[in-house]
């Protein structure tokens, strides 16, 4: 098999290329006759360690500021979502704001509708979960993890020159952009792979966490306590505050399902199995031969 085929490209595996190519290989591929939790296990290794860490992170107070830099990823991409709903109903982002409690605001523009308005204020939940899927459906891709992590880091920084507007988000979000782009850069195919599982875990816990909280009827921004988006949205949309936030819960539930089962396999796992069959028809002509000799 041509490991230089299969695995992640060098420039993104630094200077220990072919170790990291080889390891990568290993870790990630399966064999015909493994069964379905075997593949799972062995196929999604990063996102499975990635989903444990944070489930202990979140729960042990000592240790949660370890998360504190992806809970302000979580709001950059809910407040995103927002003013990427406004935009496309027709509207636009006028500013964005992130504090250091992790709440944030985005402020948009939207024509007088009921319907746009409510759209742009279901906007968060829904677009962080659609994210959290996307990004689950392409981590055993190829280059999926190395150009998902770029492409956030670019996203970051342009959303920074064009939208943010509070010092602390602006100091924050360029330095976070930085470090998501160098990661995907520079670190090896596994590391790169844990980085990207791990935010991609940040959307789909985020967009559920959140969620639960909408419940209590009670948000707070910046230290001040205000109304939720689910509130906003029955304003325009009508039913009641827990409908809607129901609604996001089964929503971001869903996406996350899709995400974890319904992944593209990429070129490692075709390669791979395209690889076992070549061996098992080499295997099968190499005994004919053997006994028509015998023979």
């Amino acid at each position: 098999m041509n490991i230089d085929e299969i695995c992640t490209p060098p420039e993104v595996c630094g200077p220990d290329a072919d170790l990291s190519k080889h390891e990568h290989l290993l870790a990630h591929t399966t064999d015909e006759d493994d069964n379905r939790i075997a593949q799972f296990i062995k196929r999604d290794k990063p996102l499975l360690i990635s989903i444990g860490v944070m489930t202990v992170l979140m729960n042990l107070d000592k240790l949660s500021y370890v998360l504190y830099p992806f809970k302000i990823f979580a709001t950059w991409i809910h407040e995103m979502s927002h003013g990427v709903a406004a935009i496309l109903v027709g509207g636009g982002i006028r500013k964005l704001l992130i504090y250091p409690d992790t709440s944030g605001l985005a402020y948009t523009y939207i024509s007088e509708s009921n319907f746009k308005r409510g759209f742009v204020a279901s906007g968060g939940y829904t677009g962080t979960a659609v994210l959290g899927m996307i990004m689950l459906l392409f981590r055993r891709t190829h280059r999926g993890p190395t150009v998902g992590l770029i492409t956030l880091g670019v996203l970051i920084i342009l959303s920074c020159i064009l939208y943010v507007r509070n010092t602390f988000a602006l100091v924050m979000l360029p330095i976070m952009a930085l470090v998501i782009v160098v990661c995907a850069w520079k670190l090896r195919a596994r590391e790169v792979g844990y980085l990207y599982s791990f935010l991609a875990a940040t959307c789909s816990f985020n967009a559920v966490a959140n969620i639960s909280e909408l419940f209590k009827g009670v948000g707070y921004v910046n230290g001040q306590q205000t109304e939720g988006d689910a509130h906003t949205v029955a304003e325009y949309w009508g039913l009641t505050n827990n409908f809607w936030a129901a609604y996001w819960l089964i929503f971001a539930l869903g996406c996350s399902a899709l995400g974890l089962l319904f992944a593209f396999d990429g070129t490692v796992y075709k390669k791979h199995k395209k690889q076992q069959k070549l061996n098992e028809m080499n295997t099968t002509s190499t005994h004919a031969e053997d006994n028509n000799l015998v023979a």
